[in-house]
């Protein structure tokens, strides 16, 4: 092929680029797929019961340091909370006016006991009036089952 002339690379080859990039999306969908499975067939075993043994005087030693405000779940015939001030009826404006009166006397440690079903919202209205009283005043919470 006369006129035409060709160049030769001599020396130099063209580096073949390898595909270094692996696949790994197969392992990942084999990984959850195991960890489906193992979930699936396996049995789920609750912590067991531990057996605590009663109180020998069948209540807290320090129990009676305690004033007590219970709080009542909501009946049918009204929505409302009830609160109990040592075992009367009394509302929250009553109940501030009575620990204030108390709290003069020096410490004052309450014990709030609130229902199951007793509203969130009125516990925390509780702990406020307990918050605004002058004094040392230190509160705990327990559940009162009826």
């Amino acid at each position: 092929m006369p006129g035409r002339s060709r160049k030769f690379r001599i020396g130099r080859k063209k580096k073949q680029t390898r595909d270094s990039d692996l696949d790994i999306t197969p392992m990942i969908d084999v990984t959850f797929l195991l960890l489906i499975f193992f979930m699936v067939t396996s049995t789920m075993q609750a912590t067991p019961d531990k057996d605590i043994a009663p109180a020998a005087t069948g209540q807290n030693a320090n129990a009676n340091r305690y004033l007590n405000v219970d709080i009542l779940s909501p009946d049918a015939a009204s929505d409302d909370n009830r609160l109990l001030f040592d075992g009367r009826s009394v509302s929250l404006d009553e109940l501030a006016d009575e620990l204030q009166d108390r709290a003069a006397g020096g410490r004052l440690d309450i014990m709030i006991y609130a229902e199951r079903d007793a509203r969130n919202g009125f516990v925390g209205e509780v702990e406020s009036v307990i918050n605004s009283i002058e004094g040392e005043v230190e509160y705990d919470h327990a559940v009162l089952d009826m």
